[in-house]
């Protein structure tokens, strides 16, 4: 826990930010959605990608740049795979139709491959590929971004820091799923780092001149470095033209910044793969084999400094059971700027009930 969290039961925030998201005129349909992807980053200790981004979205929303589901809208299908347009909506709430649109076309054909553009930031990738091997099924997500990020050999930011996340379920285990950025880090955590004025650590960033940099002000200026050099800079161009192809989207050097004031709407564009493994393989069998090789892993000898051996997703799924039992660690600063949101939404009785749990 950050120095000065307190902590929320999971319950109560969503609540709230299903109310927050109401005040600018979301369906509760739509506002539960939001609730939905940003609690559960912050169950998982992604707050980079949770509560905080509340005022970011609501801002959004009330300049007239995105807003709810009702427009979304097929415009292309050809056997297991359908285009969509997401008309402006909130990331999170077209990516959730768009994911479980994904899951229909797996059980109907055995792979489901749905593109939606006109989009916006969707929150955690790995909240969609959950949701996915939450109905026992392969999951391969991806999304592009703003070019925010300064390709390898460059010094000006060009490409995205572009999502991909993959999960697999895994019998009695919780599910595989590998939720990862093409940069070192991902932009919101150099976003939170400068909000509670800490510095980064060596190699994640460069400013402005293409200097390293550890000041989170300069690298927001500058750019955030890709993962593994050539890899990560590959990686985010590759997903740039998958969601430019398949999903009509801007590539990354044209997507508009969800931050600051460019008074653009966003075409981001994610790509969902889904697939049902079971048309391919013996469901008992292979899922025997997913757990056995759970055991194998963990009985690794541990190298110096740790404990135990983990499988991506697996602290992330111990994190949320922890704070599903004792609370969300939120900072008082965070509160402050839903409620300072929701005063500008007109909802001052709502902007109480965030500040009144600071006190």
């Amino acid at each position: 826990m950050t120095a000065g969290s307190l902590r929320v039961a999971s319950a109560t925030l969503a609540t709230l930010i299903e109310d927050c998201f109401a005040a600018v005129g979301l369906s509760s349909a739509d506002a539960s959605a939001m609730a939905g992807v940003l609690i559960d980053a912050n169950l998982r200790g992604v707050e980079s990608h949770g509560f905080q981004r509340v005022p970011t979205y609501m801002g959004r929303v009330s300049a007239g740049l995105a807003g709810g589901g009702d427009a979304i809208a097929v415009r292309a299908q050809a056997g297991p795979m359908r285009r969509i347009d997401a008309a402006d909506a909130l990331g999170p709430i077209g990516a959730t139709r768009a994911t479980d649109a994904a899951i229909e076309l797996a059980r109907e054909h055995g792979i489901g491959l749905v593109a939606l553009g006109n989009s916006g930031h969707f929150g955690a990738a790995g909240y969609y590929a959950r949701r996915v091997a939450g109905e026992k099924l392969i999951a391969l997500v991806t999304t592009n971004g703003p070019g925010t990020m300064a390709p390898h050999g460059a010094t000006e930011p060009f490409v995205g820091t572009s999502a991909l996340a993959i999960a697999v379920p895994l019998g009695r285990h919780e599910p595989f799923c590998l939720d990862m950025s093409a940069s070192v880090v991902a932009r919101g955590k150099v976003m939170r780092a400068k909000a509670q004025g800490t510095q980064l650590e060596p190699g994640i960033a460069i400013d402005a001149d293409g200097r390293p940099t550890l000041d989170p002000a300069a690298a927001l200026a500058g750019s955030v470095l890709p993962l593994g050099g050539p890899k990560g800079s590959g990686l985010a161009l590759a997903i740039g033209l998958l969601s430019g192809i398949l999903a009509g989207a801007d590539f990354d050097d044209q997507v508009a910044p969800m931050h600051g004031d460019s008074g653009r709407r966003q075409n981001v564009g994610h790509v969902f793969v889904t697939i049902d493994p079971w048309r391919l393989a013996d469901r008992d069998e292979t899922t025997e084999r997913l757990d056995q090789l759970v055991e194998r892993l963990r009985g690794l000898r541990t190298a110096e400094g740790f404990d135990r051996v983990l499988y991506a997703g697996e602290r992330g799924a111990e994190m949320a059971r922890e704070r599903r039992a004792n609370g969300i660690p939120v900072r008082p600063a965070e509160l402050e700027g839903a409620a300072a949101a929701c005063e500008d939404a007109g909802a001052p009785e709502l902007a109480a009930r965030l500040r009144a749990l600071a006190l």
